[in-house]
């Protein structure tokens, strides 16, 4: 004879406050739920639509939308060690005005690309004839 003795176990009280006062997602009628922010974009199509507007760029424009994005992370990444060098005690005062001035140039230079492939992708984008300005912003951003 088997026996479950999980049905008949005593319930267990709860133990604090917290546990008997209804979370902030529960509402009164017992069958409405809260969605999340993310969940919300989903059942909108945000999702897709920003899917659907990297699809609509070009594979060049894309590539270069791409090139963008990676200059900007150099740039960032430059400017750390810059400020590193300034404030790095093991050169001396004219070693290191000479790096500082070397660094800085370079940093400009790429900030030069910067421009100039922004002025790229915005013709690119004339003459494939995307003139959505979210579409132009999400590219340029």
């Amino acid at each position: 004879m088997n026996v479950n003795f999980l049905i008949h176990s005593p319930t267990q009280p709860a133990e604090s406050q917290d546990e008997l006062e209804p979370k902030a997602e529960e509402t009164a009628e017992p069958n409405q739920f809260r969605l999340s922010e993310k969940d919300m974009s989903k059942l909108s199509g945000e999702e897709v639509r920003e899917k659907q507007e990297e699809a609509a760029l070009p594979p060049h424009i894309q590539k270069m939308v791409e090139k963008l994005e990676e200059l900007r992370e150099k740039i960032k990444e430059e400017q750390k060690l810059l400020e590193e060098l300034k404030i790095n005690d093991a050169y001396s005062d004219e070693m290191k005005a000479e790096l500082v001035t070397q660094k800085l140039e370079f940093i400009l230079r790429m900030q030069s690309q910067v421009i100039e492939l922004t002025k790229n992708i915005q013709e690119a984008l004339k003459e494939a004839g995307i003139t959505d300005p979210g579409v132009l912003l999400k590219a340029l951003a």
